[in-house]
């Protein structure tokens, strides 16, 4: 089939026509005029302008303008086939090595296994105060030691005399002699048993919280208390040698010793360890209390 540039110029040359006088007619540069003939369309300014020449050039020599515009059309909109595209995906090479994430896993559980161990008394000293279990039984007062169950002395009164015997029910070591029972002479009487006094405590500790406190208190080597301390609450316990305590929060307690107030053991929130005995309790002591 003659292409639209081919017959045009055919066209032309039957009618005997130069393009310079097409180019003087429909005011086409000859130039451009050329180009359309030989198929340079992309030497023209494109667009409705490459139409608008075709449309005047077919004007000119008295040609069907639509049969030759719609050759154009289809000469500048060739069929082109389009390739699909793959929906193939080839990954990248990696040539880095992969950590298995077991490895991985590993390592981090380790260096924290590490670091819990490295920090457990740091974490023993932060925890302890709200992880610690109160005691049973809060203890307000140092109970003291029980005295020996004594029963009260019975009296008798025997014959011929003047006022009442008094002895104990205490039991007596066994004797080989055995007297008969109502045959006990008077004057024999075991003597009454007088209860034993108990031994005074050396130091009585007094402790009153002015502010949420945490307390652990050691007495002569023996476990006596440890809890958190209310506002208000107060505690007293005995003890013959010494006292060891652990302060939670030094600001917010304080301490008596038989009765004397001892001196500000530290700041609110400040964590504080004691030692109170007959060598440190001097320099404990604050000298300007009443």
């Amino acid at each position: 089939m003659v292409s639209v540039a081919a017959e045009l110029k055919l066209e032309r040359e039957k009618r005997n026509i130069s393009l310079a006088q097409i180019a003087e007619d429909t005011h086409i540069s000859k130039r451009h005029l050329e180009s359309l003939e030989a198929g340079r369309y992309a030497d023209l300014p494109g667009g409705i302008y490459n139409r608008a020449f075709l449309r005047a050039y077919c004007e000119s020599l008295d040609l069907d303008q639509r049969d030759f515009l719609r050759r154009y059309e289809q000469e500048m909109a060739p069929l082109t086939e389009k390739h699909p595209k793959s929906r193939v995906q080839i990954p990248p090479e990696n040539t880095s090595q992969k950590i298995h994430p077991v490895i991985i896993w590993s390592i981090i559980i380790l260096i924290i296994a590490i670091g819990l161990f490295a920090g457990r008394k740091w974490f023993s000293t932060v925890l302890s105060p709200y992880f610690s279990r109160a005691p049973k039984k809060s203890v307000h007062t140092e109970q003291q030691k029980q005295q020996p169950f004594s029963p009260a002395p019975v009296i008798q009164l025997n014959s011929g005399e003047k006022g009442p015997s008094v002895f104990s029910p205490t039991p007596l070591a066994p004797s080989k002699t055995q007297i008969p029972a109502g045959e006990i002479p008077a004057g024999n009487a075991p003597p009454a048993t007088s209860p034993v006094a108990a031994k005074p405590a050396a130091m009585r500790l007094e402790l009153v919280s002015t502010d949420k406190c945490w307390v652990s208190i050691n007495r002569d080597g023996n476990f006596a208390l440890r809890k958190v301390l209310e506002p208000g609450e107060m505690q007293a316990f005995d003890a013959e040698d010494k006292f060891w305590i652990e302060i939670g929060n030094a600001g917010g307690i304080q301490l008596k010793i038989n009765g004397k107030p001892l001196k500000q053991l530290g700041l609110p929130g400040e964590v504080k360890r004691l030692l109170i005995d007959k060598k440190t309790l001097p320099d404990l002591l604050d000298a300007n209390a009443g």
